[in-house]
């Protein structure tokens, strides 16, 4: 008999935990408080709230928004305050979430059996790992001798996963992690991104609604969909759902393609538990033909998700349930084709590369050296995290190696695949700032540090590029390929016509070693030839204006084009604002988080060399919690950036602090996204 769900490509994120979540209830009797005003209203979005509670992580966030509207008629209830928590924790924003679940122990220590695990879990998501492993560790005293015994080696694997973290949050990898924008990514889950007809095109699967979109049961969000957007001179156009074959009303996503293109290999969930299946283009009839099995060797009733082909279309690596294979939830199996085109009976690729835990997301480099997967075994800092082996002479694979944070975070990082040089990443992860969801995101790798830093007397080092890192190296004589023309205009961006003169340097991302260096004339005109088709980092600087840094992608063009690309600086001016991006902060406090230094650093640049600018630096926060202490904490925060600054050398004189908790919002305080962007640091030029 069919089922009443089917599997997705995406659905094994639910098995996160082993327990289930408790069932909170908020009585009519309890959450009433005596005042008639207002109740009637709020004990209906309690209710409301409930049953899309209830439904599953696919309607948290219609929950969510239903208990913020009764948390206005008592925002003391601790069930209520539990759920929104929870609400937050499955959403997207963890610091919330361990605002009101703190809040919900503090009314009520016993509000949920679960509420010190839920805290853990919150905590780690944060990288407070001290804290977390406190209340997995509380969580435990509360277990029955039963649940101990059945749940210890979890807690004990979540405390390992914290203490991995640690460590490798004190060594963060020098790289810019970039959302590939709105075109591509919505408010739902986007993830598995594939390239296609010689990477003009990203398909990937998304679990958005449209017109006959349908929820699985599973977890009530969207069923999985195939999108796919065309990309020109690095930018992605407005992705688009695709026609049957590739669609339906099931879960489908695309999981790999071959060289040429002309096939392509789908997850159908409808089949077997998940299914491999294979399309290709028919050119006499102008069409895709209907998906079948890749082979009957490669399937099994358990259910197969993602799969990576070598570049001659010879060798596979897919990810099975296989009873008979598996060493333990979802492994990698490896078959190849012989010399009269079948395929091989697959084998497992042992316990170097798979774990007791699931694997996901595999992907075989063009070269075929590197094997690139998600895992929640090895050393995971938490939920799935991306790990890289090397096959080695002989083709056994190497012990997989964690790619580090911030690429990974205990959050889940899955579906991980390089450009055909290696050099640029690209990803799905869930990222405070993004769009609310999973979200696809490209990575740039900036090469050691040593050949990154260098200082200058006369250039501004701030701006629009805060978040990215900033570097320059002292010019050499070096020879330029001419096979690559870049033309443009470097521009004010008021207006976009006032041209600019400034110096414009192109870096290998990968190396740190400057390709390129161009001044713009007096028309803001540059010409500038780069050796190869490829990602590089450019810098800008002029006079005057705030300094640029971003990562331009040109590995899809070729010679015989002239490429166009425009640049847009900001002048500086007394009252100029600059939110710093990348500033973090340990919860509810004002400690710096080691992530925070590239921005500050960048800061730092900027003020050495403008030795008269003075800088007001502001904290800022939402409307959620008491005037009181928001104004403390955000002072705090602001005068912990100046410390920092004065610190590494910047005189006292040129800095002030000022927290202004929540009295200049730049969004409303009433949706999620709003208090995300109230809640930052800001610098603002009081003199130049």
């Amino acid at each position: 008999m069919r089922k009443w769900y089917t599997t997705g490509l995406m659905l094994f994120i639910l098995q996160g935990l082993l327990w289930s979540q408790e069932d909170v209830n908020i009585s009519r009797g309890s959450f009433k408080t005596g005042i008639d005003t207002g109740f009637k209203e709020a004990w209906e979005s309690v209710k409301t709230g409930d049953r899309n509670f209830k439904g599953g992580k696919g309607t948290y966030d219609l929950a969510r928004d239903h208990y913020l509207y009764a948390l206005q008629y008592n925002s003391d209830h601790a069930a209520l305050n539990y759920k929104l928590g929870i609400c937050y924790l499955y959403t997207d924003n963890k610091y919330e979430a361990i605002n009101y679940l703190l809040k919900a122990y503090i009314a009520d220590p016993e509000v949920s059996g679960d509420i010190h695990l839920m805290l853990g879990t919150a905590y780690q998501l944060v990288l407070e790992f001290d804290k977390a492993i406190e209340h997995f560790k509380l969580h435990s005293q509360v277990l029955d001798p039963k649940e101990k015994e059945a749940y210890t080696p979890v807690l004990t694997k979540r405390m390992a996963e914290c203490q991995m973290g640690r460590e490798l949050s004190k060594s963060p990898q020098r790289v810019i992690i970039r959302n590939l924008g709105e075109s591509i990514n919505s408010k739902y889950d986007d993830y598995n991104p594939i390239f296609a007809f010689g990477d003009t095109s990203l398909l990937f699967t998304s679990r958005r609604p449209f017109e006959k979109a349908k929820r699985n049961k599973l977890d009530n969000k969207f069923n999985e969909d195939i999108y796919m957007s065309s990309q020109k001179e690095g930018l992605f156009k407005e992705a688009v759902r695709l026609p049957n074959p590739f669609n339906s009303d099931n879960n489908d996503a695309v999981v790999g393609v071959t060289t040429d293109g002309s096939s392509f290999i789908l997850y159908q969930g409808h089949i077997e538990g998940g299914d491999i299946q294979i399309t290709t283009y028919q050119h006499e009839k102008r069409k895709w033909s209907r998906p079948k099995p890749v082979t009957g060797k490669l399937t099994s009733k358990d259910g197969e998700t993602s799969a990576s082909f070598s570049s001659d279309g010879k060798e596979i690596f897919y990810v099975s349930s296989n009873k008979d294979l598996s060493l333990g939830g979802k492994d990698i199996l490896y078959s190849k084709m012989d010399p009269k085109g079948k395929w091989g009976k697959p084998v497992n690729l042992g316990s170097i590369i798979n774990t007791p835990y699931d694997e996901e997301g595999v992907f075989i480099t063009p070269d075929g050296s590197y094997l690139y997967f998600a895992s929640r075994g090895h050393n995971t800092m938490g939920g799935f995290d991306i790990f890289r082996s090397e096959r080695m002479d002989g083709g056994a694979w190497s012990a997989p190696v964690n790619l580090g944070y911030p690429i990974n975070t205990p959050d889940d990082e899955v579906f991980y695949i390089t450009d055909k040089f290696g050099k640029t990443g690209y990803y799905s992860c869930i990222r405070e700032g993004g769009f609310g969801a999973m979200d696809i995101s490209k990575v740039v790798y900036l090469g050691s540090e040593k050949e990154l830093v260098f200082r200058t007397s006369d250039q501004l080092l701030a701006g629009p590029g805060i978040g990215k890192t900033g570097f320059f190296i002292q010019a050499v004589p070096m020879v330029l390929d001419d096979r690559l023309l870049l033309t443009g205009h470097v521009l004010d961006t008021i207006g976009g016509v006032e041209p600019i003169v400034a110096k414009m340097a192109f870096f290998d991302p990968a190396t740190g070693n400057r390709e390129a260096l161009v001044i713009s004339d007096t028309q803001g005109e540059f010409t500038v030839r780069l050796p190869e088709p490829k990602a590089y980092a450019v810098e800008i600087n002029a006079t005057g204006y705030l300094y640029f840094l971003d990562i331009i992608d040109f590995t899809s063009a070729n010679g015989d084009e002239k490429l166009v690309r425009n640049f847009f600086l900001k002048k500086v001016e007394v009252g100029t604002k600059v939110v710093l991006d990348n500033i973090y902060f340990e919860t509810g406090k004002a400690i710096l988080r080691p992530e925070s230094h590239n921005a500050l650093d960048q800061v730092f640049r900027f003020l050495e060399n403008n030795p008269a600018m003075k800088l007001e630096i502001s904290g800022h926060t939402d409307n959620t919690g008491s005037l009181r202490i928001n104004q403390r904490l955000s002072k705090d925060r602001a005068k912990a950036v100046v410390d920092y600054l004065v610190n590494l050398g910047i005189s006292q004189e040129m800095l002030i602090s000022q927290g202004y908790a929540d009295t200049q919002p730049v969004a409303p305080n009433n949706t999620v996204e709003g208090r995300e962007k109230n809640r930052r640091v800001e610098f603002k030029v009081l003199s130049k």
